[in-house]
C-alpha cells in the first residue's frame, strides 16, 4: 500500500477533512501487517494540510497513539513543519511523560515557537502548552 497516495485520496470540504474517509483509511491500515510503516506518511499529511481540520484528535491521531513508536517521527515532523495538531500531540505526550522526558518535549515546544515554518495557530498553541506544562513542573 502506498500510504502517501492513499492519504491524498482523502477529500476536503472547505477546510475540513472527510472524517469518514479518514476512518476508511485507518480501518484499511488495521488489516495491513505493515501498518506502522504508515506513521511517517501520516505526519507528512499533517504537515501538508496544517491549515485544515483533521479531527480533534481524529482517527489518524488515534491510529498513531495506538503504539508508542511514533515519538521519533513526531519530533522529526515538528522539526520540518510544526502544525497545530502535532503541537497538540506533544502536549499529550508531556501529560504522560516522566520528568526528564517532559523537559525534552518542552524544549521541542520552545523550538516550535521559534521555527520559521510555524503558523500563527501552532505558535500560539505551543506558547499556551509551554505555560500550562511549566506550571506543572
Amino acid at each position: 500500500m502506498d500510504f502517501d497516495s492513499e492519504l491524498k485520496k482523502i477529500p476536503f470540504m472547505d477546510l475540513e477533512a472527510d472524517i469518514e474517509q479518514m476512518y476508511c483509511f485507518t480501518d484499511a491500515l488495521e488489516k495491513n501487517p505493515k501498518k506502522r510503516e504508515a506513521v511517517p506518511a501520516i505526519f507528512r499529511f499533517f504537515e501538508a494540510h496544517s491549515d485544515k481540520d483533521l479531527g480533534s484528535p481524529g482517527p489518524l491521531v488515534h491510529f498513531l497513539e495506538e503504539e508508542n513508536d511514533y515519538l521519533r517521527e513526531l519530533e522529526r515532523s515538528v522539526s520540518r513543519k510544526p502544525t497545530d495538531l502535532t503541537v497538540w500531540m506533544i502536549n499529550r505526550v508531556i501529560n504522560g511523560a516522566e520528568p526528564k522526558d517532559r523537559k525534552h518535549w518542552l524544549t521541542i515546544l520552545d523550538k516550535v515557537v521559534k521555527h520559521p515554518k510555524t503558523d500563527t495557530r501552532a505558535r500560539e498553541s505551543a506558547k499556551e502548552f509551554i505555560e500550562y506544562q511549566g506550571e506543572k513542573i
